[in-house]
């Protein structure tokens, strides 16, 4: 199952520009072998902007739900962190269901 997962990070005022990097070099160390493997088909960072979209690529809701838990960007900022999650599918997919219903 896909889903497109929108990453926005606010940064608390206790929170220094440093750690806040250091938290998101940990994230980033986490995300990028799981790019490799081929959970996440995707992973962009939104320019000028502290947010980050993914596809990810999973067997069902609750493993979606278990990644996202183990993030280290939500574990140790969680409540900074706002997520929006779309389920999606190929638009080739859509195509053959508008070739039924145009008919």
């Amino acid at each position: 199952m896909l889903y497109l997962v929108w990453f926005k990070i606010r940064q608390p005022e206790s929170l220094t520009q440093r750690h806040l990097m250091q938290i998101w070099q940990r994230e980033a160390e986490a995300a990028l072998p799981a790019l490799k493997q081929g959970v996440i088909k995707g992973l962009w960072k939104v320019s000028g902007k502290r947010e980050v979209v993914a596809v990810l690529d999973v067997n069902s809701h609750e493993q979606l739900d278990e990644i996202l838990e183990n993030l280290p960007i939500m574990k140790e900022m969680g409540y900074g962190v706002d997520i929006e999650v779309y389920p999606i599918h190929p638009y080739e997919n859509f195509y053959e269901l508008v070739k039924k219903l145009a008919t």
